[in-house]
């Protein structure tokens, strides 16, 4: 097995390669492509630091993203970069693309977590972006996540499903369960673990995912249940570059 360091300069621009930890030897890679590129039949991006680590975020990618296209995000390119300079790896599922928190796309990161950490990736994070917070919020049930970020993140379904724009994708997923649906995830229903630091970055003037109707909502009963929150009101509509902030997405982290 070849060793590589992973270099990120500037905007990543990655294809849909799975680079995953060897087992017993963290720092070392496989070459990029050559094995499997996928983890439960989609598409996933794991990038690793130079130095061995066991630290990974994981990226719960919005509306229109998949794994590969995620790192090629000029906003979130920033943040990855950051984060691979701290010493830990960062990866992405394309997860069936847009699902909006559907069990399809949970267990789409639910086995992705159970790969990276049999791989030796065994402390968790997350960043959950737009759409992605339904399923990052889902992880809570069955990982132990050091740290949560959300960065204008939807977590309350029917509020998403009623301003219409994103209505006849929601009922695609869904389907006859479209009403099921939209009772159980507005908003989601998380046991939050008492002291999980988390963090909301979003906007009074988000047009696509309100944040009264989600972000407030959920860091209300994330704090009711003993989560240690933090809502940092930005500026502008949904991709406002106010909403992405490497500086404090490593403080989090490095609070956990």
């Amino acid at each position: 097995m070849r060793r590589i360091a992973t270099v990120l300069a500037g905007v990543v621009l990655l294809a849909a390669a799975l680079i995953l930890y060897a087992t017993r030897t963290p720092a070392a890679y496989d070459k990029p492509g050559s094995r499997g590129s996928t983890v439960g039949g989609q598409k996933v991006v794991v990038v690793g630091p130079e130095s061995p680590t066991r630290k990974v975020v994981i990226y719960v990618h919005g509306a229109g993203e998949t794994a590969a296209t995620s790192f090629g995000n000029q906003q979130m390119a920033p943040i990855f970069r950051e984060l691979l300079n701290a010493g830990y790896a960062v990866a992405a599922d394309d997860a069936h693309g847009d699902r909006w928190g559907d069990p399809t796309s949970y267990f789409d990161y639910d086995r992705l977590v159970a790969e990276l950490e049999r791989r030796g990736l065994s402390e968790v994070y997350v960043i959950a972006r737009s759409m992605g917070a339904f399923n990052g919020l889902q992880l809570l049930k069955t990982v132990r996540v050091k740290a949560w970020a959300g960065i204008v993140p939807a977590c309350n379904l029917r509020s998403i499903y009623d301003l219409g724009r994103f209505a006849p994708s929601i009922r695609a997923v869904y389907g006859p369960k479209l009403a099921e649906a939209l009772r159980a995830g507005s908003p989601v229903q998380i046991d939050y673990r008492r002291g999980l630091p988390m963090r909301f970055w979003a906007s009074p003037d988000d047009t696509v995912v309100p944040k009264a109707l989600n972000t407030d909502l959920c860091a209300r009963e994330a704090r009711a249940r003993g989560a240690n929150v933090t809502v940092t009101t930005t500026g502008g509509d949904h991709g406002d570059n106010s909403n992405y902030d490497p500086e404090g997405i490593l403080r989090l982290f490095g609070s956990a």
